[in-house]
């Protein structure tokens, strides 16, 4: 059976934008058409690449395979023709926290789309790591050390934490003299909860003994929480500055703070090629810093 690549690309843009319909108007097709092709290549391959529901699709395992193994290079074809294109519309897609959207990335993106019209951004917001090689994602942005297997990690930048306490628990305890003092307390976790194990990381503690408290969806409810005496937390300042001010919290241990533990632009290799990717993130390595 002769090999199609119009067929294979178009299962390629289907597991990347994760929609039919999508892949119909990125394509300039029906979404007839693009049914057909996915049946074609599933034919072809002799098994199901996608489950269908009323959610929409999803890559099954042999989808996910595929698309790990044609995806690479049809990102680099792609990367290739966008470098040689000017003027045309182009789509980045990001995958970052909602605390992160809400507190630095929207207003950047806004003084980005009044720079770059012609490059649309669409961000998807949730805590989870989502996985660049299988998802239509262009790029994440991840708060951690920037140590990524497989992946191109760039700083973006280092937003200060701020480890508080209530006053109460402080006088309780005892103040802490270094990071490691911290392993005393019950630790409330920030929305992720991945906060604090990079923040020992960091400072090259051994966490074994880390005790945790209640974990909350929101930071500003883990705001809540330590006011009222239940852990030690580690949270940007501009969600505790006003509790500090009123006396509620107080800074429990001034250090200086690890420029390593911060945020970076994360995308695979060869989607760091493409142009509107590429303008996104220096833009940002920029506008944030």
């Amino acid at each position: 059976m002769a090999l199609r690549i119009q067929d294979l690309y178009t299962f390629h843009v289907v597991a990347r934008t994760g929609a039919m319909q999508d892949a119909a108007h990125e394509l300039g097709v029906t979404p007839g058409a693009i049914s057909q092709r996915i049946k074609a290549v599933e034919e072809r391959h002799g098994v199901r690449l996608f489950t269908r529901s009323k959610n929409g699709i999803t890559l099954t395992p042999a989808g996910l395979a595929l698309q790990s193994d044609v995806g690479t290079a049809f990102l680099k074809i792609e990367a290739a023709h966008e470098r040689h294109l000017t003027g045309q519309n182009s789509t980045v897609r990001i995958s970052t926290s909602a605390t992160f959207a809400h507190s630095m990335l929207v207003a950047s993106l806004g003084r980005f789309a009044n720079m770059y019209p012609s490059i649309n951004v669409t961000v998807e917001t949730e805590d989870r790591l989502v996985d660049l090689k299988s998802e239509p994602i262009d790029l994440a942005i991840r708060h951690g050390l920037g140590q990524y297997t497989g992946l191109t990690s760039e700083w973006l930048c280092s937003p200060e934490l701020v480890l508080v306490a209530s006053p109460v628990l402080l006088e309780k305890h005892g103040e802490l003299q270094t990071p490691a003092d911290s392993l005393r307390y019950k630790l409330l976790p920030d929305c992720t909860g991945n906060d604090w194990a990079i923040w020992f990381e960091a400072h090259g503690i051994d966490p074994i003994n880390a005790h945790y408290g209640m974990q909350f969806g929101n930071d500003f409810l883990t705001v809540r929480a330590a006011i009222e005496g239940q852990g030690l937390a580690l949270l940007k300042d501009v969600f505790v500055n006003e509790s500090i001010a009123a006396g509620q919290l107080v800074r429990a241990l001034d250090t200086a703070w690890p420029t390593a533990f911060a945020y970076y632009a994360v995308t695979l290799d060869e989607v760091r090629g493409k142009q509107s990717v590429s303008k996104l993130i220096e833009w940002l390595k920029k506008d944030l810093s």
